[in-house]
């Protein structure tokens, strides 16, 4: 689980309060494994709510154009869409009442919360069982020239949020559909102030600044590390690079040096590049850690770790080609050459895999590599993206959601190919097996049709999981025919 202190701030968000109504979730028709935490549950390609396993509920706790969201201002307005990343914020150090942060992936226009992506700040409590929510605040990104897709991102030990913009525009016109002002901003281009980490202030609902010297590409997520300097961030573009940052000061993220991951040869060690601090090489540090030998990977998602080792989703993609960047100097993974060229700079990686890095050794593995499922979990893991890592019940636990890029090579079964629709997962990976297998993954929710499952965040005592279903079919029953996040209780 990313930084959740019981040492929290406790100022009081002052808004209206509001209920939200219990809601049973459907359990899934056949029980198929035995599991210390739930009995795992049976892929389901004709879906259109969350499935849980026996004995789980959930709570729907934030509803996108449904809820109302407050402004600075204390006017109101119907909440944005695409809810992904959340991170809960526990009051005097409470499971059980706290502030709840939550990601925008939007790009869409909104005159009256910004255009762009952006954040809520809800107060939830549980009352009776159930959770509720007794305020929804809007985080203002004006002041730092706005925001588009806030992907994932992470809670810092001192109680900020460092939100990730999953975006990099290539000049102003691409802006036209997602952000209407596009006059300089900070003595740049306005495309040039997208695509950084942003941190924002959860409890007065600003944004901080953009932190410039973590470099601008594709932000999927980011990995705070114990000491408060080192962060591992990722990049979700073909290709992408692996960076690591480090902090000038302990816990002041506007000044350090950024990092590129170079493997070795063999694939069994590697080494950190240092990349320029200058601003004309953070704009496109991508491309400047190819120039100096980087490794290419395929679509880093989020990032998460414990002790000496960082787990990484890496999510893939369909027939790709590298012949620029490998031109520019980079290299593909030793793993992907192996397992899926076509020739060439030509690589297929439908499915993708959950990455491990070894901190001692820096050696980068597959840890867990998509494909079927065979046995009485019989199914198919594909494309992770979302990741959490918990501890429950003294065992350490990976929570991991998929986002499927595509309907074939089995990611989804009958009657979901016919339909044309993708059905998204979360499974459970018990860490406590160093060398785990596809079968070792344990299915724990199935999201409705369409959405991508993301955002998982518990609570401190592990009783509660937080979950965005995000972008689910518009035609699904209420509540999810939009973007909504839901607690899920019963651990």
């Amino acid at each position: 689980m990313r930084f959740a202190y019981s040492c929290l701030l406790a100022l009081p968000l002052l808004y209206s309060c509001s209920g939200n109504t219990d809601q049973p979730a459907p359990v899934a028709t056949e029980t198929v494994d035995s599991f210390s935490l739930f009995n795992p549950i049976a892929s389901n390609f004709d879906n259109r709510t969350v499935i849980l396993p026996e004995g789980f509920t959930y709570d729907t706790i934030f509803s996108a154009f449904i809820d109302s969201v407050e402004r600075a201002d204390g006017k109101k307005f119907p909440a944005k869409d695409h809810a992904d990343f959340t991170a809960y914020i526990p009051i005097e150090g409470s499971s059980e009442h706290g502030y709840l942060f939550v990601n925008h992936e939007s790009k869409a226009l909104n005159d009256n919360l910004g255009d762009g992506g952006g954040a809520t700040v809800l107060e939830v409590k549980m009352e009776n069982g159930t959770w509720k929510t007794l305020s929804r605040k809007h985080v203002d990104f004006s002041n730092v020239g706005g925001t588009l897709r806030n992907c994932g991102g992470t809670l810092t030990p001192q109680n900020t949020i460092l939100t990730a913009e999953e975006t990099e525009p290539v000049n102003n016109a691409e802006l036209n559909d997602q952000y209407r002002d596009t006059t300089n901003f900070n003595g740049r281009k306005r495309y040039e102030n997208f695509g950084w980490m942003v941190e924002v202030n959860p409890m007065t609902g600003q944004a901080m600044h953009k932190i410039y010297a973590m470099g601008r590409f594709q932000h999927e997520d980011a990995h705070v590390m114990p000491d408060n300097k080192t962060i591992y961030l990722t990049d979700d573009n073909t290709p992408a690079v692996f960076f690591k940052f480090v902090a000038d000061t302990a816990g002041v993220y506007t000044a350090g040096q950024l990092y590129a991951y170079k493997q070795s040869a063999d694939g069994e060690s590697g080494e950190w590049l240092t990349l320029p601090r200058e601003m004309d090489s953070l704009i496109i540090i991508r491309d400047v850690a190819a120039r100096m030998g980087a490794t290419l990977f395929v679509r880093h998602e989020w990032v998460d770790g414990i002790g000496d080792k960082i787990y990484i989703t890496e999510t893939g993609k369909d027939h790709y080609n590298l012949d620029y960047h490998v031109g520019l100097g980079g290299k593909q993974v030793k793993y992907l050459v192996d397992c899926c060229s076509e020739g060439g700079n030509k690589y297929h990686d439908p499915y993708g895999r959950l990455l491990e890095l070894d901190l001692n050794t820096l050696k980068m593995r597959p840890l867990v590599p998509g494909g079927d499922i065979t046995g009485t979990l019989a199914g198919n893991f594909s494309n992770p993206d979302g990741l959490t890592l918990k501890q429950i019940n003294g065992k350490n636990y990976l929570i991991i959601s998929e986002d499927l890029i595509g309907i074939t090579e089995n990611r989804v079964g009958e009657p979901g190919v016919s339909k044309e629709e993708v059905y998204n997962e979360v499974y459970f990976l018990d860490l406590s097996n160093p060398n785990p297998t596809l079968n070792d993954l344990k299915r724990f929710v199935i999201g409705p049709e369409g959405c991508e499952t993301t955002g998982a965040y518990f609570t401190p005592d592990g009783k509660t999981m937080f979950l965005s279903i995000h972008m689910p079919n518009k035609n699904n029953p209420a509540p999810f025919n939009k973007s909504v996040v839901i607690a899920i209780k019963g651990f």
